[in-house]
């Protein structure tokens, strides 16, 4: 099963979670493309093969925050879009900056080396081509073709309480120094939460703070997989200009995130409205199903019970594909093996 072609006037936004991982692509047409942090499975790298599968170059690279299910193959993708004789092509490379120099001390804590290969792969493009540096500074307003970035997280004393915590050796949730972007494209609002967490350390309300119309979004990319503490009632609870927005979870299997327990997790996000779906579920990616699926939060509840045949092996698989027109028409969903239409009892779209 391929890819699905793209409209050509439509901003699409593409998430992929095989279970560990989480990738979010961005097309505002007719070829600005973003990556937002990276995932893959087996030998498959998604943002490489999904940007070489569309012939596109990223513009923006970003790295949200250094967790290792954010960090895998953002390394090779900017290995591969920043070739040494054609320094004018790089795209914006965007991170929150470690402390100190000592990349390999800094990143100790972390668990595995894909998020050191990230970071030592920015820093080295920044040193070598300042004009792609992206320090990601809340606040920031960067251009995507004609669509509008907005940096929404981490808070800037914040930010400088959490490197000093960082330089110090101190442990820290690394969550509460995500970047949470806004895009705003032809009165369009996708909010791509990366995993910025309410608690600890209030994310959403310093954020609701810098725009208190966060929940007004066509699509939200659902912080941290859907755990509960990421969560803010405002950002979720609909406005009338979108009476039925798209959430995407990306899952983690080893938080099992989300929950779909009544009142927690994605339960609590069902709750609101909006329409969700699911890369996948919160087990390991040879787990996953070969088909797409539509289940109700009942049946979610008990997924672990849940046995596919087959199951999901290989790219393009976990992913939902949402493609946007400028006209202020409906989205247009289009699903791979492994995601799930999450669908109320009677069958209809949730709630």
């Amino acid at each position: 099963m391929p890819l699905p072609d793209l409209t050509p006037d439509h901003l699409v936004v593409l998430a992929f979670g095989p279970g560990i991982g989480e990738l979010i692509l961005v097309r505002v047409p007719p070829d600005a493309w973003m990556v937002v942090d990276g995932c893959g499975a087996g030998e498959a790298c998604y943002a490489v093969e999904a940007l070489t599968h569309y012939g596109a170059r990223p513009r923006i690279v970003l790295l949200t925050h250094p967790h290792e299910d954010h960090s895998l193959g953002v390394a090779k993708v900017i290995d591969i879009w920043t070739p040494r004789d054609r320094k004018e092509t790089w795209p914006r490379i965007g991170m929150v900056l470690p402390p100190g120099d000592d990349v390999a001390a800094r990143s100790a804590d972390f668990m595995g080396g894909a998020t050191l290969q990230a970071i030592a792969a920015v820093e080295s493009r920044w040193k070598e081509s300042p004009a792609c540096r992206w320090e990601v500074n809340v606040g920031d307003l960067e251009l995507l073709g004609n669509a509008a970035l907005r940096v929404l997280s981490p808070r800037a004393d914040v930010r400088a309480e959490k490197i000093e915590q960082w330089r110090m050796g101190r442990t820290f949730n690394k969550n509460v120094i995500s970047t949470a972007l806004l895009l705003s494209w032809h009165k369009r609002r996708i909010l791509l939460g990366s995993d910025l967490v309410e608690e600890p350390g209030n994310g959403w309300s310093h954020s609701l703070v810098l725009d208190p119309d966060l929940g007004d979004h066509d699509l939200l990319k659902v912080p941290h997989h859907g755990s509960d503490a990421a969560l803010h009632d405002d950002v979720l609870r609909p406005r009338i200009r979108v009476p039925d927005p798209l959430r995407i979870f990306a899952p983690f299997s080893r938080k099992r995130l989300p929950k779909f327990s009544p009142g927690v997790g994605a339960n609590r996000v069902v709750s609101h409205g909006g329409t969700s779906y699911l890369t996948g579920l919160p087990r390991r990616h040879e787990e996953q199903s070969g088909r797409i699926e539509a289940r109700t939060l009942t049946e979610l509840q008990a997924h672990g019970a849940i046995k596919f045949n087959p199951v999901t092996s290989f790219f393009p698989d976990c992913y939902v594909l949402v493609s946007i027109p400028p006209d202020g028409g409906p989205p247009l969903i289009e699903q791979g093996p492994g995601s799930i239409h999450v669908v109320s009892p009677s069958g209809e779209a949730s709630p």
